[in-house]
């Protein structure tokens, strides 16, 4: 049964699934989509719709609280493992020396894959903080998340500054770019120079281009899924990602295959056997 199929039965896919953008925990902030709260609730979902786990920076990171935030992934990821992994979360506003001490605690914890950044929330890309764990994610080969909302102009020169001599550093864009046609437009511009720049999936409800439509622009090894669980339901980006009318090759490198890639030769933690279906 293909993936498509699948999805329409509603069958949990099949197919490996990584969603590589999440918060778990409660928000600070109100209207957002949660009708969730727990880790055994997230899990419940995820068995639901096939996806095999998540990679979370939680709720807290909201407020810059990086040992709340980092520990609560930690935790998560020690009661459920291989379903939770985390991302360090730095906030530059808490100073050099506090974002040394997170990462100097959590980047040899193997339930971590890479770094989570909420650029714009806590200042911009382009600090002293965010460079240092930008070359410590370049030396180490882990993937960098960072979020963009928006605010395109500014966050594409910071982008390219992050990226332009640090060519080992994967660097991956939130919400397509900025989650309008027009942010993505410009990123996929920075994309089309810089080959360590990826896109991921989430939020896609608000850009009026559609997932084939990143698939075309960025290229199938360029796009990664993720969801926003819990502040969004991830049904509407998955349901993108699963009824492409495109090969089920080419979604399985977007669900999961893409993100693996990018862990393979990290120091940091990496993913492991999720599936035994072939990526």
């Amino acid at each position: 049964m293909e993936i498509r199929d699948e999805a329409y039965a509603g069958l949990p896919i099949s197919a490996p699934v990584i969603d590589a953008h999440t918060h778990t925990g409660n928000s600070s902030y109100n209207g957002w989509y949660q009708s969730i709260r727990t880790d055994a609730e997230i899990i419940a979902l995820m068995d639901l719709l096939g996806i095999d786990c998540i990679v979370t920076a939680p709720h807290s990171l909201l407020l810059g609280d990086m040992e709340l935030t980092n520990g609560t992934a930690a935790a998560s990821a020690a009661a459920w493992p291989g379903r939770i992994y985390g991302y360090i979360f730095v906030c530059p506003q808490r100073g050099m020396d506090a974002v040394k001490a997170a990462i100097d605690k959590y980047s040899g914890n193997t339930s971590f894959v890479g770094f989570k950044f909420l650029a714009g929330y806590h200042g911009p890309l382009a600090c002293p903080e965010y460079d240092y764990a930008l070359d410590f994610a370049a030396e180490a080969g882990c993937p960098v998340l960072c979020h963009v909302w928006g605010w395109a102009a500014e966050a594409m020169a910071d982008i390219e500054r992050a990226v332009k001599d640090r060519t080992s550093l994967k660097f991956v864009t939130a919400h397509q770019g900025g989650g309008s046609a027009a942010c993505t437009d410009k990123y996929v511009k920075l994309m089309s120079d810089y080959a360590n720049l990826y896109m991921e999936t989430c939020g896609s409800l608000g850009n009026t281009y559609s997932m084939e439509d990143y698939v075309a622009m960025t290229g199938e090894d360029r796009l990664i899924y993720g969801s926003d669980l819990i502040n969004l339901d991830p049904r509407f980006d998955l349901g993108q990602v699963t009824f492409l009318t495109l090969p089920d090759e080419i979604k399985k490198k977007i669900l999961a295959g893409n993100f693996l890639r990018l862990l393979e030769d990290s120091q940091l933690g990496r993913i492991g056997c999720i599936s035994t279906h072939a990526v």
